[in-house]
């Protein structure tokens, strides 16, 4: 079998960025929401109305932005979905694995949109077709690791198993991904249709798309066929929508003006807006983990930072409870690691980070040169960039900062490796797990193919990955991945920062769940 090319994957996960920019009660033993209010208030509505970015496709293999991701979450069902307690069953009702191998068995009586069966044979056929795509190599990397799976259907038995040629713990979780969502016998037999969402029965999940007004709005239906809603174990009251209506707002202000005039249900706003509902008491502000920031080094010849003691330097001008107070206004989660405090394993130690001592960074920062590149969606208007600049001349260092738009970032950041010194990156991790992240700083680098972008060298966090790759038990696979983790903050070869939040506003009446911290799996419901 031949290995995935894992730098490719990792370029597709920054693009992710350029495109992106409760008192429940019980849930009913099939997983069926109970209709039951959340806020107290009752609507009479089938209808929820609801913000969205502009999509790129409606492919779920091929997602590349949030928006694709929550589109295709609407229409796709996956295998096993996030919850807070862990993994909880979608299409598979029961799975055993390991972490080279898994086996999923279905659950009875699953339909396509179309009526066909929706059999081991079909999950098969999609998965096979994600993990050989091209436009869907980024997500079959978080997926499958280096790995082109050996996929096996028994459809009397109703099972289909999955072989790697080497381990990949976080594959079943990989599965919960909305770009793992099953895609049915019509959508695979007209690849382009799929992208536009003009094939009829390609869906194996709740909704249709009904109609799309590009850049303007997107209606969904939910099947009247559909029974196969997740067996969470969390709390989900309310009753799903019959009507889904996405509509495309990009500022947070209108966003919130369209919730108050009653033109829509929910929508996300940025943290500056929330005061605007501080007199609005039957408005709910719901506020769900989101993207990662952190340091990343350029470590080559080039630059200052192939200097260990220039990088701890760094870390100790930089108050990341600050930084969090101008990006966030402190609604963001400061994190010891590279993702957030709710992720599938516990928090890598504290211990690890380097303590802020801006007269100790004085010391060494004071007549240093630093190119400085940052995505200016760290904090509103790359504010995050701003402080952390500020912070280093404080130090006594020249800083030259480059704020700038996500894609010359990007481009910036993975084809001039000679032009800069140190970025903020923002990172989208939908599989909620540090291997995307610590993936960023080992092996070779990016420009000989791998996915180590400051060309970073540090041996104990590649040791404690290989470990993580090869421990028999999920407990022991955590340790080790926080052990990557730590000896790569430790040696300052990354500076935790903050995880930002999605916060979503949302009228009387109307809720959204997220359940497990998964970016690309909110779920809406109408409480009446």
């Amino acid at each position: 079998m031949t290995a995935r090319p894992r730098a490719v994957a990792l370029l597709g996960a920054a693009l992710a960025l350029t495109l992106a920019a409760c008192a429940p009660t019980e849930a009913s033993s099939d997983g069926t929401p109970d209709a039951a209010g959340t806020s107290g208030t009752t609507v009479d509505t089938d209808t929820i109305r609801v913000t969205v970015d502009v999509p790129a496709t409606f492919d779920p293999g091929a997602a590349q932005s949030l928006p694709d991701f929550v589109l295709a979450r609407m229409s796709y069902d996956t295998l096993v979905r996030r919850d807070d307690s862990g993994l909880v069953p979608g299409l598979a009702a029961s799975w055993e694995s390991d972490h080279s191998s898994a086996t999923f068995t279905l659950r009875d009586g699953l339909t396509c949109a179309d009526g066909t069966p929706l059999t081991a044979s079909v999950v098969k056929d999609s998965l096979d077709y994600m993990a050989s795509s091209p436009a869907a190599i980024v997500n079959a990397g978080q997926v499958f690791g280096t790995n082109v799976p050996a996929i096996v259907a028994d459809d009397d038995a109703g099972t289909v198993s999955i072989t790697l040629d080497s381990p990949w713990p976080d594959m079943v979780t990989g599965l919960a991904m909305a770009a793992a969502g099953i895609v049915c016998p019509t959508g695979l037999a007209d690849p382009e249709g799929l992208a536009t969402g003009a094939v009829d029965g390609a869906q194996s999940g709740p909704y249709l798309l009904e109609s799309a007004e590009p850049g303007v709005r997107y209606v969904y239906s939910l099947r009247d066929d559909y029974d196969a809603w997740p067996e969470w174990t969390s709390d989900v009251a309310g009753a799903p929508a019959e009507t889904l209506e996405f509509v495309i707002s990009l500022d947070s202000s209108a966003t919130a003006n369209l919730v108050l005039s009653d033109e829509l249900d929910m929508g996300h706003i940025q943290p500056p807006t929330i005061e605007r509902f501080d007199s609005e008491p039957d408005f709910d502000i719901n506020t769900f983990p989101f993207s990662d920031t952190y340091v990343i080094f350029n470590e080559r010849d080039s630059s200052p930072f192939a200097d260990q003691a220039a990088r701890a330097a760094v870390a100790q001008a930089i108050d990341r409870d600050a930084f969090n107070q101008v990006t966030t206004l402190g609604l963001g989660e400061v994190t010891p690691g590279l993702t957030t405090l709710a992720a599938q394993c516990p928090a890598p130690s504290e211990d690890a980070v380097i303590a802020y001592d801006a007269a100790a960074a004085s010391e060494v920062l004071s007549g240093m040169t630093i190119r400085m590149i940052g995505p200016n969606i760290v904090g509103d208007n790359g504010s995050g960039n701003e402080y952390i600049a500020e912070a280093l001349r404080a130090a006594g260092a020249t800083v030259e900062l480059n704020n700038t738009d996500v894609g010359t970032w990007i481009s910036t950041l993975y084809t001039d490796w000679t032009s800069w010194d140190m970025t903020i990156y923002a990172d989208l991790n939908f599989l909620g797990s540090h291997t995307s992240a610590v993936d960023t700083f080992l092996g070779a680098p990016f420009e000989e193919g791998g996915t180590n972008l400051g060309a970073v060298s540090n041996p104990d966090a590649e040791d404690a990955f290989a470990a993580f790759l090869n421990a028999p038990t999920d407990e022991e696979s955590c340790a080790a991945l926080n052990s990557s983790v730590e000896a790569l903050v430790s040696n300052a070869d990354t500076i935790p920062l903050v995880n930002s939040p999605f916060t979503y506003v949302e009228r009387p009446g109307f809720t959204v769940y997220n359940l497990g911290s998964a970016l690309d799996d909110p779920i809406y419901r109408i409480d009446n």
